[in-house]
């Protein structure tokens, strides 16, 4: 603004000097305007340089002094920030059907609902919130459709960090997903939805894998805490046409848990209690398992074998289960269909923390699932799993027990 007002003074000048200096007999005026003209120049010229030399300083003064800065500090912080945090979750809505022999058949519709948020706090830590519908089951954030309307529970499932120490240890704390591989992702030990609480650890270095954890299973004011003490050792190959073969052992050494009341809700499980209502036996369960993973023809193809047996127990101590699954749910049109057959023996492993579907859940049962599961359309998938088991009852009461599962799943 000050150089262009300048140049008007200038050009002002010059239109009024002009015709004067066009008039030969005014030469000492003329030598007089000349120089007050070169002195105008010279402090121009000055005027110039002062304010190349200090223009950044005004423009860098306004921003410093600003009290609000929504419109250039803002977009910068979510830029750093949002690329870090990430959301997931799901809706599940499921119709069942129980038939239970001596009990009345049973329909019902549940719903489950999940939401979660994941935050890289720096290049290799990470924490996470997982909310679910449910009460405080460990097994299941299933909630049934009754009760009048009522509005239903919701709770943390998980709250953890994660960090990645190195390339190959990765160190995890909180209530966090398990921390231990599962054979073709079945539940003989432990529930799909079953989130433990406490500290692990995972290695993967070549071929082989280290799952170890501590796990904080019952805190007591007056007694012994529980806790968990496990790991597993694994070992993955690579085979010729694609295949890949898994097999490791795991063992899980659960202290203070014998002549105490069975862990949540003080319900058995499937497992043997004592006069006063308390677990028979301690639980220390040695585990054996296998995965192969081939092609049939386009299809994956998983076959799989898990092994346990509780070394604490002199008898009903040990379980297996055997399976299969073809095709995978990646796309729209995509399949997978499954199978597994199970034999759980009452104190083979904790019941409260197996699968909580299967035979009723807990333990003490054996027999059959299939499942399918089919991608109808991006993140929309239909589901049907039926359960064909016998309550074993090792107190006598042996019967059928047969469940249907419906389900409609959105993924986002």
């Amino acid at each position: 603004m000050r150089n262009t007002l300048a140049a008007a003074c200038v050009a002002a000048c010059f239109a009024v000097v002009t015709p004067v200096l066009a008039q030969p007999s005014a030469s000492a005026e003329v030598a007089a305007i000349r120089a007050e003209i070169a002195a105008l120049s010279a402090r121009l010229e000055r005027l110039e340089q002062t304010t190349a030399s200090a223009g950044a300083a005004p423009a860098a003064a306004p921003s410093a002094a600003a009290p609000a800065t929504p419109v250039v500090v803002e977009p910068r912080v979510a830029a750093a920030v949002a690329p870090n945090i990430r959301f997931s979750g799901d809706l599940r809505y499921r119709h069942e059907a129980i038939n239970e022999e001596g009990l009345t058949e049973r329909e019902r519709q549940r719903i489950r609902a999940r939401f979660g948020v994941t935050a890289d706090v720096a290049s290799n830590v990470r924490v996470g919130l997982t909310l679910a519908t449910g009460n405080d089951d460990p097994v299941s954030a299933n909630q049934s459709l009754d009760t009048g309307f009522s509005r239903k529970s919701i709770g943390v499932d998980r709250a953890f960090f994660s960090w990645a120490a190195t390339e190959q240890l990765t160190f995890t704390g909180g209530k966090m997903a398990n921390p231990f591989y599962r054979p073709g992702n079945h539940h003989l030990i432990y529930d799909n939805d079953l989130n433990p609480e406490g500290l692990a650890l995972r290695y993967t270095g070549g071929n082989w894998f280290a799952n170890y954890a501590g796990l904080w299973v019952e805190e007591r004011a007056a007694a012994d805490d529980s806790i968990m003490l496990g790991g597993q050792l694994g070992y993955r190959h690579a085979l010729d046409g694609g295949m890949r073969i898994t097999a490791g052992v795991g063992y899980y050494d659960y202290r203070a848990t014998q002549s105490q009341t069975p862990f949540w809700d003080g319900a058995a499980a499937g497992n043997r209690l004592d006069a006063a209502g308390r677990y028979l036996n301690d639980f220390n369960i040695a585990q054996l398992f296998g995965e192969l993973n081939l092609k049939a023809g386009e299809r994956p193809l998983t076959l799989f074998a898990d092994y346990a047996l509780n070394t604490e127990a002199d008898d009903f101590d040990a379980g297996f289960a055997l399976g299969a699954a073809l095709g995978e749910v990646t796309r729209p049109g995509t399949w997978r269909i499954g199978y597994a057959y199970q034999d759980l023996e009452a104190d083979a492993v904790i019941g409260t923390f197996t699968d909580s579907d299967w035979s009723g859940g807990g333990t003490d049962g054996t027999g059959h699932v299939v499942e399918f599961n089919y991608g109808f359309r991006d993140r929309l998938v239909f589901g049907f799993r039926y359960f064909l088991n016998d309550r074993a009852g090792n107190a006598g009461n042996e019967h059928d027990y047969n469940r249907l599962q419906a389900d409609v799943q959105f993924n986002y």
